[in-house]
């Protein structure tokens, strides 16, 4: 017979897995050429806001939907890295060079996640290895005595494939900003150029990965990440900065993966995944600078786990998926100054459930996809935990059964566009660090009930091209309206100490996203968020209620245009920022900003790119949590080389 070719788009991951759901991929390979980080690429996602504690390589969270961090769960190929003592992730200690791609699942999490987090997930894919050998080494220096070297290899060694990234970025990290005059007497609001001092830090990032195929249908694949950060710890710049504070970080993360299509059953796909992971944080204030007196931290975190999942395509536009995990956490935290309480050790026995069922009619034009999901947590503080002019908090198990629903709907109008909606429920069980923190004048609330969100969304999808000068278009429109009962906030309960309650939130908003491409040289993309935060709370007589939610930036506007080419590429970049506030008095304000930001790449040969950037052309003085400042100009240049 003679060959027929079926030519159509590729349907992304993040549809597979979620259908209805309003997901992002972002590709990390237009930052090969820019000292750039997973910060940097999620901050320019539609529905999603990212903090900055400082430059390059310091403290950064995500936030989805006007989510809190630690509703926000983070996963490397789909291996938890979210940890139960406190859900929010370092952003700048993730790797970036090593990605095929980013997912962002907003609002709705599809079922192939052990916990889903109330924003919604955030999943990192590594790159996968390939049978062609191939070797990248790059170079990059900047401003502040920046630097990055990245160097790769991929190949196939008797039916093994190999691949392995090594990243190593530092920086000296010495930024000028206007802060509060420190001089003795100086007025208040007096500010003066300074200098960030003891903000060097030096990283190296690692993965490792090998893979063979078993069988026509049979995989097994081994992956190894391991992570090392030392930095110092400058804290607010305002009026003065620390020293001495510093911190280190170690992380490794190992997990076997057997995969199968079809092996096991006609039309069964299915997976089957063990996951090791150890974390090690020291930190270090030895003169207090900080404000939780002297600090000689030694916190140890350490996960077992295991899970199961596969879809099985019961007949035509009919398909069934599942999920199972049973983890075990321990988190085992030390102060070695003198008279500091001894800190027992924390347990978390996790397990979860969750089935999905995709349902298509009319020719899968209209789809319905309904999801369950069940957990079991189990959470163990192993001795009393006690501090002077604090309450006590004794040794105690205490055991949560969240469960979820949610349900989602896609009617395809035309060929180019869809409607899409969902609704769910989502809980959150509170971390150690909420129940049983006692650190500084911070206490833990044994007696938090967990948080519970009913997210909805409606909007459209559309994608049209090629057309004429059009290669392709897309456009995607949301509305979504979350409400948050029991939601976990700090209030100032007593004169000395600081507690957690329980509060009741709303958060809505607006996203539109769009990306063009046209004349195989230009392309466009824009992504505008507007949101709406209202704090619901009831405490302290309603002081509270009404009030904007802090660290919710109500407008976000991302804009990129590139013109690229065989030689190369140029672009500019504009993000604009409104200003937020830091308290749920709503009287400390983060301004509002604009970033302009030029760069451009030469390929000079087939293996050769130099690349150059500038961001914050305008050096603009800008902070994302008040008394963090963020770099002015910096200037960034990369040299690629592929062989």
């Amino acid at each position: 017979m003679e060959p027929v070719v079926v030519t159509a788009a590729p349907v992304q991951p993040t549809e597979r897995q979620a259908p209805t759901a309003f997901a992002t991929e972002i590709d990390p390979a237009p930052y090969a050429a820019a000292v750039t980080t997973v910060t940097d690429a999620l901050a320019e996602s539609v529905g999603v806001s990212v903090r900055r504690y400082g430059g390059l390589g310091a403290f950064s969270t995500v936030s989805i939907r006007g989510s809190s961090a630690n509703q926000v769960q983070i996963y490397l190929d789909g291996v938890p890295l979210s940890r139960a003592r406190n859900e929010t992730v370092n952003l700048s200690d993730l790797p970036l060079d090593s990605l095929e791609r980013i997912e962002v699942y907003r609002g709705t999490v599809p079922v192939n996640f052990g916990a889903a987090g109330l924003g919604g997930v955030v999943n990192l894919v590594t790159k996968t290895p390939s049978a062609t050998p191939e070797s990248q080494a790059s170079a990059s220096y900047g401003s502040f005595d920046t630097r990055k070297v990245v160097v790769a290899r991929t190949q196939q060694v008797q039916g093994i494939d190999l691949l392995g990234y090594v990243t190593y970025l530092g920086s000296a990290g010495n930024f000028g900003f206007l802060g509060q005059n420190p001089a003795a007497g100086a007025p208040v609001g007096q500010q003066i150029s300074m200098t960030r001092i003891n903000n060097a830090f030096d990283s190296v990032d690692a993965v490792l990965k090998g893979g063979a195929a078993l069988g026509s249908n049979l995989r097994l694949d081994l992956t190894s990440e391991t992570f090392f950060k030392n930095q110092g710890v400058p804290g607010a710049a305002d009026p003065n900065q620390s020293t001495n504070a510093s911190s280190s970080d170690l992380r490794a993360l190992n997990y076997l993966r057997l995969t199968s299509a079809d092996a096991l059953a006609p039309g069964l796909d299915a997976s089957a995944t063990l996951y090791g992971i150890y974390e090690g944080l020291h930190f270090s204030d030895p003169d207090g600078d900080l404000g939780e007196g002297s600090q000689d931290r030694h916190d140890h975190t350490g996960v077992v786990g295991g899970n199961v999942s596969g879809t099985y395509f019961l007949a035509a536009h009919q398909a069934l998926g599942w999920f199972t995990e049973l983890s075990h956490e321990t988190f085992n935290p030390s102060n070695d100054v003198p008279q500091a309480p001894n800190e027992p050790e924390e347990r978390r026995l996790q397990t979860t459930l969750a089935l999905q069922h995709q349902a298509g009619f009319l020719e899968d034009r209209v789809l319905i996809v309904p999801s369950v999901r069940y957990q079991y947590v189990q959470d163990t503080i192993t001795g009393s935990l006690e501090g002077p002019g604090r309450p006590t908090i004794p040794a105690q198990t205490r055991s949560e059964n969240p469960w979820g629903s949610a349900v989602g709907a896609q009617v395809r109008l035309t060929p180019w566009l869809a409607a899409r909606g969902n609704i769910g429920r989502f809980e959150r069980t509170p971390n150690f660090e909420e129940l049983f923190g006692t650190n500084g004048s911070f206490v833990g609330n044994p007696t938090l009930q967990p948080e519970v969100a009913t997210n909805r969304d409606i909007g459209f999808v559309a994608d049209t091209g090629p057309y004429g000068w059009l290669d392709h278009a897309h456009l995607e429109y949301a509305y979504f309206n979350n409400d948050i009962q029991d939601l976990i906030v700090l209030v100032q309960a007593h004169p000395s100490f600081a507690t957690l309650t329980n509060t009741n939130a709303r958060v809505s908003g607006h996203e539109v996203a769009s990306q063009l491409s046209a004349a195989n040289h230009l392309r466009l993309d824009t992504n505008y968020t507007h949101q709406e935060g209202t704090n619901l709370s009831h405490v302290f007589n309603g002081a509270y209620f009404g009030n904007q939610l802090p660290g919710r930036p109500e407008d976000e506007l991302y804009t990129r245009v590139e013109i690229f080419g065989p030689v190369g590429k140029v672009y500019y970049e504009f993000n604009y920022l409104s200003g937020n506030f830091r308290d749920q008095v709503n009287f400390q304000q983060v301004p509002s900003r604009t970033i302009h930001t030029v760069g451009g790449a030469w390929n000079a040969t087939a293996a050769l790119t130099v690349g150059l950037e500038v961001r914050n052309l305008t050096s603009n003085q800008i902070s994302d949590v008040s008394g963090f400042p963020l770099p002015g100009r910096a200037l960034f240049g990369t040299v690629t080389v592929k062989f």
